[in-house]
């Protein structure tokens, strides 16, 4: 779990030179699960088993929390991803009896905060089951979802080599992109484009890490 990175099978491995993905690059990002470093995610739960002696009377269900999109186990321990009426949960087990006598773990970081309110709101599921688990400063508005949905479309069109043009036509469905060239240079729909792929690009480089501490 102190990674995300996966080797697309057949492919040669980073460790004897090859390049690592964070997903099969041939498969669609919106068709993969996402498994986030949960350093830079404090939308994931960390949960330990609490020390011996004390005794919760209650185990925990990772299904009981809501659906379980996907979950992978490794020598870190086991992650989940669950939707819950808030929103997508990462919840990382460090070991077996995790589930048995949980306990939270809340690093001190910049984000301490909010896993904190996490970690509140994960205890409160055991009393109150109306409770969404994710602090609403993580929540994606269905405006934001929409956004971010068009910018990452507009990155994969960039990077296959798409001009504004394609990005003003495909994304922005403007009947300005069918202008000629020296009308479309300066027309609304070429400055949104342009906007779009800084954006965009900006996104990808390193804007997501933002994104996911809720800036």
């Amino acid at each position: 779990m102190a990674a995300s990175i996966r080797t697309k099978p057949g492919r040669t491995s980073p460790s004897a030179g090859g390049c690592g993905f964070v997903y099969d690059p041939d498969i669609p990002a919106a068709h993969e699960p996402i498994f986030w470093l949960p350093q830079h995610s404090p939308g994931t739960l960390i949960l330990t088993s609490a020390p011996p002696g004390f005794d919760l009377g209650v185990a925990f269900d990772p299904k009981a929390l809501g659906t379980v999109l996907a979950e992978r186990a490794d020598r870190h321990g086991r992650e989940l991803v669950i939707r819950d009426i808030s929103g997508e949960v990462h919840v990382w087990l460090l070991d077996d009896d995790a589930t048995r006598r949980p306990a939270v773990i809340v690093p001190r970081d910049g984000a301490s905060m909010l896993r904190l309110d996490l970690a509140s709101r994960f205890f409160r599921r055991f009393f109150d089951s109306r409770v969404g688990l994710l602090p609403p400063k993580l929540r994606l508005t269905d405006y934001q979802r929409r956004r971010y949905i068009q910018l990452l479309q507009t990155a994969d069109l960039a990077e296959e080599g798409g001009e504004p043009r394609d990005v003003a036509a495909q994304i922005l469905r403007s009947p300005q992109a069918a202008l000629p060239a020296i009308e479309f240079k300066d027309s609304a729909a070429r400055k949104q484009a342009d906007r779009l792929i800084k954006q965009s690009r900006a996104l990808v480089s390193s804007g997501y890490l933002t994104l996911l501490r809720g800036g």
